[in-house]
């Protein structure tokens, strides 16, 4: 196949729509804050030889996805993002389980 028809392939993927990173009115952590965290995220994600997974839990409200989105952010300006995903119950697609390993695997093509 050439470069356009794996192109007309991969735009007709079912997929959610602007659930990266830079979608949505998500900010980041304020500068100085969550510092240990975003270290230890730092750190996972240098470290080859540590779980391919970091979990990152607490209750709700506690600030998960304000950390996610500044790494995210960190990650991509390093060069070093190759996918992201931010769920939103507001936002159909978003909220969708059964698309967020479809959207990953279209970013990353």
């Amino acid at each position: 196949m050439d470069f356009k028809a794996d192109t007309l392939i991969l735009n007709g993927c079912h997929r959610a729509f602007g659930g990266g990173y830079e979608d949505g009115n998500r900010t980041g952590c304020l500068r100085g804050t969550r510092e240990s965290v975003l270290d230890e995220i730092e750190h996972w994600t240098e470290d080859f030889c540590k779980s391919p997974v970091f979990w990152l839990n607490g209750l709700a409200g506690t600030g998960k996805t304000t950390i996610a989105q500044t790494v995210a952010e960190r990650v991509f300006a390093d060069g070093r993002l190759g996918a992201s995903f931010f769920c939103s119950r507001g936002v159909e697609d978003r909220s969708n389980l059964q698309l967020i390993f479809p959207t990953l695997a279209f970013q990353l093509a």
